[in-house]
């Protein structure tokens, strides 16, 4: 885990990326039926752990990093609706994808609007967990795919030190977004965006041991699973086939 206790996940490939972004869920059923429904998802795997059943998904289009949904089994408290990261959803076509988002059940908190520096239109909503949902028009996709996982971290720059310099994700862009959060966009080989994010809105968030999970892809898990410990984070288990 790292220094805010968010769970890193390693498994074996031939390049490193964010392949899967976990959040934790009140009730497993609803929340695949929002995301199915309301986003698009297709379920493509289920599996148990022990202390959590899990749902794996994938975006309409294919592209991008999975979502899991767990759903915890161990009977320990956990803070399921204060979760101080996002979800960010490119789609072709935003207004019908936002109906489908609210006949799901979801909520939407920013209608969309085009962002003058940045030329694109974003709006946000929440899902039945109330985890923020980011909603990016994107004309090239051909309906919609997961395209950033957001986590809240207590100290921005130490969380930049830790994914860039220590675990050698790539940072694409700073971003303040005055009056909510600040933000790095991060990237690896591949998959979808890592963006850490302290928010600056005068809320009370709490970035400690949040119930989310981060798979993260590598050519050589040892290796890495050592660089987070060298980095200041918590290595739970050594990786194990």
């Amino acid at each position: 885990s790292d220094h805010d206790g968010n769970l890193i996940e390693i498994r074996q490939s031939i390049r490193s990326y964010l392949g899967a972004a976990a959040i934790g869920v009140e009730d497993l059923a609803a929340a695949e039926a929002f995301y199915t429904n309301g986003l698009g998802m297709t379920v493509v795997q289920r599996r148990s752990r022990d202390d959590r059943d899990e749902v794996v998904l994938a975006s309409a289009d294919g592209t991008g990093s999975q979502v899991v949904l767990m759903e915890f089994t161990d009977g320990l408290a956990r803070n399921f609706r204060q979760n101080p990261g996002k979800l960010v959803f490119y789609i072709r076509d935003l207004a019908d994808y936002i109906d489908a988002f609210i006949a799901a059940g979801g909520r939407i908190t920013l209608p969309p609007a085009t962002d003058p520096v940045l030329g694109v239109t974003v709006g946000f909503g929440r899902d039945l967990n109330n985890n923020l949902i980011e909603l990016v028009a994107d004309p090239t996709a051909q309906h919609s795919y997961f395209g950033a996982f957001g986590i809240g971290v207590s100290d921005l720059e130490q969380a930049r030190a830790f994914y860039v310099d220590q675990l050698g994700f790539r940072q694409l862009m700073y971003l303040p977004i005055p009056g909510m959060y600040n933000e790095y966009i991060l990237q690896g080989h591949g998959g979808s965006a890592l963006v850490l994010m302290n928010w600056t809105n005068g809320g009370n968030q709490s970035y400690q041991d949040n119930p989310v999970k981060m798979e993260i892809r590598s050519i050589a898990p040892d290796a890495f699973a050592e660089a987070v410990e060298r980095a200041g984070g918590e290595l739970l288990r050594m990786p194990e086939a």
